[in-house]
């Protein structure tokens, strides 16, 4: 048998040649690369196939045909959702940026206030899942941020054009402040219909908590100290705050006065505070609370600092008397501390846990209290105190008072 010569080798994967036809039927490669070899070839099957290439059924398909077709029809409907989530995310981030916009993002950005991103606020909040407070103007959730600080997310529940303008409004107010006696405004999120705002974490609750719900033991001296701090709080906002302008809360009241663990307030909730030129005396927003607003205001629209004072001499009955501005039903405490104290009946109003005590010199410090309240609650504008003398006669009140204690030296924290 002649041995077998390179001469004598043929390339039986010739293809596309007048002997290919030959070839094709000689050496098959079905559904496979043929690959030529010394003396011989090899077919591999192509990618998908699978068994002997050279054999009359050739590279057959590892899937079936009703096998590829559902693979292609999932593959189609895994590409559609891939782009449909896609478009939605881009859509999702439009609105996020639209919303950044008209809050006025840029604007506050330059204010150097610390913008978050909506995720971050979902993720400080736990997904919103510890609620603190809720009210007319929406909720207020309790969140982690950094180092395990804690803070106090505020959201709207109101999805109105009104609502919008108040966060906006409190933003503004609050880069304008800073005041131990105010609660600090730590950042915002812009990425919503209505702002969240992202505030100090302030444990005690609110006065009125405290003062109504809880009922835990209130020591005359705190009550004092709440009431001279709150006071220097205003007293900032209407004079000290800026050279230009003064800040009226407009909604002063015990549910916007929050206490930390020893009891120091701050004043909190500034939605429907307004700015007001210094040369001004008057605004006409109508805003507030029905049971602590000024009946001025009510009856004219007019608005001034003066207000203010009139709803903290309300806060100051609460204190005095722990009743709440309407109390029993409909009782009206201003109405009826003022006619309480005409009479000379206003021990019997109270608070009984101070009465109690038998002190006649805390009995005394009440009724100088009370006479603090009565006077904020002026009908007349012009008769009411300005908040620095409010601040001014409760200091002076709190001296005496330690006076009476032998505890002079302590004027106020």
């Amino acid at each position: 048998m002649p041995s077998y010569t390179p001469k004598d080798d043929i390339n039986e994967c010739e293809r596309g040649t007048p002997k290919s036809i030959m070839y094709e039927k000689l050496y098959p490669c079905r559904g496979g690369t043929c690959h030529d070899e010394d003396g011989n070839y090899t077919c591999i099957c192509n990618l998908g196939r699978k068994g002997n290439g050279k054999s009359e059924d050739g590279c057959e398909p590892i899937l079936s045909m009703a096998a590829i077709s559902v693979i292609g029809t999932i593959s189609a409907v895994a590409l559609v959702a891939v782009l449909l989530i896609f478009l939605h995310m881009q859509r999702e981030k439009r609105k996020l940026r639209d919303h950044f916009n008209k809050n006025r993002g840029q604007l506050l950005k330059s204010m150097k206030i610390e913008i978050f991103t909506k995720e971050k606020v979902d993720h400080v909040t736990d997904n919103y899942r510890y609620i603190v407070g809720k009210g007319a103007f929406g909720e207020v959730y309790k969140g982690t941020i950094g180092d395990n600080s804690r803070v106090a997310v505020k959201r709207s529940i109101a999805i109105n054009e009104d609502r919008q303008k108040d966060f906006a409004n409190e933003i503004t107010i609050q880069s304008k402040i800073s005041h131990r006696n105010l609660v600090q405004l730590l950042g915002c999120c812009l990425e919503t219909k209505v702002p969240m705002l992202v505030y100090e974490f302030v444990p005690g609750g609110s006065l009125y908590d405290v003062l109504h719900g809880k009922r835990e033991p209130l020591p005359l001296q705190t009550r004092l100290d709440i009431a001279i701090n709150s006071a220097d709080a205003l007293v900032y906002m209407h004079s000290q705050a800026s050279q230009q302008l003064k800040i009226l809360h407009v909604d002063v009241k015990s549910g916007n006065i929050l206490l930390d663990d020893e009891f120091v307030p701050k004043v909190s909730d500034f939605g429907t505070s307004r700015l007001l030129s210094i040369d001004k005396n008057h605004t006409n927003w109508v805003i507030g609370d029905s049971s602590c607003i000024d009946p001025v205001y009510m009856k004219t629209g007019l608005l001034t600092e003066k207000s203010d004072v009139y709803s903290f001499g309300i806060v100051l009955l609460e204190l005095i008397t722990r009743k709440k501005a309407r109390y029993d039903g409909n009782n009206s405490l201003p109405i009826n501390y003022v006619k309480a104290s005409t009479d000379g009946t206003s021990k019997e109003m109270y608070d009984v846990e101070i009465v109690a005590s038998g002190s006649e010199q805390d009995v005394k410090c009440l009724e100088e209290v009370g006479l603090v309240a009565v006077q904020c609650l002026e009908v007349d504008v012009n008769d009411r105190p300005t908040m620095t003398e409010v601040a001014e006669k409760l200091k002076m009140r709190k001296y005496r008072w330690l006076q009476s204690h032998g505890q002079a030296g302590e004027l106020c924290t």
